[in-house]
């Protein structure tokens, strides 16, 4: 039996959002005096996500838990509604949800009943016994292409099995359907099947991958029917054609996301494992964008590496081929591409400093940014050093600073501080010793 990775659906976390999945700046205000939450009382499951929908007020709320370890939300609230997902419990636990806004309503409270989650946190993928001839053993830990397998699933309630519970399978990526007949009727796929559990919590769905399919990725969701709590599971399809041994990669693909938009990934890994074949593999692609090691595998279930180096290889990426000692070739495709966030602005602090004397230094803090801070000062009686964010400030002994000139009483000498991308000034007053020549 094959368990599987696993993820589930919603970690302990709280997610502020719109029901439109936007952020909306100005929600609908129905009573100024009074604010409402809905629901007021709920039973809520560990992992599954509920949402709450919020009106009156200022349209500005602050919501806590009395139970973080629970239930952990702790702050402002500027949409319609949030979603609270609570964090696993052994037993049935009581929470109170506060909600205040930022002027002068009454507080309101929410009472909500946090139980334990109901499916198990392993999923079993079981191919078809060896001796079936519908699957070839060389294909595990996969599931060969055009062959039967069991996905399996306990639902249970803080470690007690739930009986005759109705649970619903379905397809969320990859070339398998479910096997929605009867025993001994005339076979009938389809993309979900629901089943019942038995006496030992555990519910059971027969699927087949499909003949021509090609070596890949698949994912099912397993839902209580009873709760709406569910989770994901993906499990590989091997592409076998009966000609030969099995031999494929997994996974067949990888992404790699940068820090921020602009820049991709660097100094991260992933690693690959080689199913089948003919041992020894040979392992090509090495590029300036990843770098693979060892390139030499000698054995089946043998595993390499793939190294990104910051060079974007984006959709559809960049091939890596596996070959074995019978000659025959599979590829793995790797992508690296941008980050989704936007990098953070160069700041300092402060922006305007005064030296006094010709020795001292005036030191500002540089924060946001990326890659390497440089500082210059636009004038020669000015001296700048840059550290780990930080940027001091110091006179040039044997010039004359620039002053204002009247009119004016702002200082014409400045500090641009820059990583390259974007600039922030730093306005450097003179007084004192600083205000002349410096011996």
């Amino acid at each position: 039996m094959i368990a599987l990775a696993r993820r589930l659906v919603a970690a302990p976390l709280v997610l502020i959002a719109a029901c439109s999945g936007n952020v909306d700046p100005s929600p609908n205000v129905t009573d100024p005096t009074r604010i409402t939450v809905l629901p007021a009382t709920a039973t809520l499951y560990s992992g599954l996500p509920t949402t709450f929908v919020l009106s009156g007020g200022t349209g500005s709320y602050i919501v806590t838990s009395s139970n973080q370890a629970v239930l952990p939300i702790a702050g402002n609230v500027l949409t319609k509604s949030f979603v609270a997902i609570p964090s696993p419990v052994i037993a049935e636990t009581p929470v109170t949800l506060t909600v205040r806004d930022t002027g002068t309503a009454p507080v309101i409270t929410a009472a909500l009943t946090v139980r334990p989650g109901t499916v198990a946190n392993t999923i079993t993928i079981t191919p078809t016994p060896s001796n079936d001839p519908t699957n070839n053993p060389d294909c595990r830990p996969a599931v060969c292409t055009g062959s039967d397998a069991e996905a399996s699933v306990v639902i249970s309630q803080g470690g007690v099995p739930l009986a005759a519970r109705g649970v619903k399978f379905e397809v969320v990526t990859g070339d398998f359907r479910f096997i929605t007949s009867p025993a001994g009727a005339v076979e009938v796929l389809g993309i979900e099947v629901t089943t019942t559990t038995d006496e030992t919590g555990k519910a059971r769905a027969r699927f087949r991958t499909t003949a021509l399919a090609q070596t890949q990725t698949a994912t099912l969701r397993i839902t209580d029917l009873g709760s709406g709590a569910y989770q994901l599971a993906s499990f590989t399809i091997a592409q076998f054609t009966g000609n030969s041994s099995v031999f494929f990669v997994t996974p067949p693909g990888v992404t790699f996301g940068g820090p921020r938009l602009g820049a991709c990934a660097s100094g991260v890994q992933a690693e690959f494992t080689i199913h089948g074949g003919t041992p020894p593999y040979t392992i090509s692609g090495n590029s300036s964008a990843f770098t693979v090691a060892p390139t030499t595998v000698t054995a089946s279930e043998g595993r390499f590496n793939v190294f990104a180096s910051g060079i974007c290889a984006p959709t559809p990426g960049l091939s890596i081929a596996i070959t074995d000692a019978a000659g025959r070739t599979t590829t793995v495709t790797v992508v690296n591409q941008e980050g989704t966030t936007a990098a953070p602005v160069l700041v300092v602090a402060p922006t305007e400093v005064t030296l006094t004397s010709c020795t001292e230094f005036a030191n500002v803090a540089v924060a946001g940014g990326v890659g390497t801070i440089r500082a210059f000062a636009n004038t020669g009686s000015l001296s700048v050093n840059t550290g780990t964010n930080v940027v001091s400030i110091q006179r040039v002994r044997g010039t004359q600073p620039p002053l204002p000139v009247p009119p004016s009483t702002v200082s014409p000498a400045a500090v641009s501080v820059t990583d390259g991308q974007s600039a922030a000034q730093v306005v450097v007053n003179f007084s004192g010793l600083a205000a002349g020549t410096c011996p």
